[in-house]
């Protein structure tokens, strides 16, 4: 009975240690379509961010093309 007893507590034990830490993504449904779950789904996230990046990307190279070139030092002859 202390042997069972002791067994268990230990297969407990080592049981709790396992899984993954940190936050899990939703994983990709077997069939269908999921329910839209509003600003917290993961696709409206991702989405959302992709939108930003390509926001950015697009301000950056407008800054880029409105500076004047520099201008380059005239050399000596």
């Amino acid at each position: 009975m202390m042997r069972t007893a002791i067994a268990v507590l230990a297969g407990l034990s080592l049981l709790s240690a396992c899984g993954l830490k940190g936050d899990l993504e939703r994983p990709v449904p077997l069939w269908g379509n999921p329910p839209d779950e509003g600003p917290l789904d993961p696709r409206n996230i991702k989405k959302a961010e992709e939108e930003a990046a390509a926001r950015n990307a697009e301000e950056e190279a407008n800054r880029a093309a409105a500076q004047p070139a520099p201008a380059q030092p005239a050399t000596p002859q």
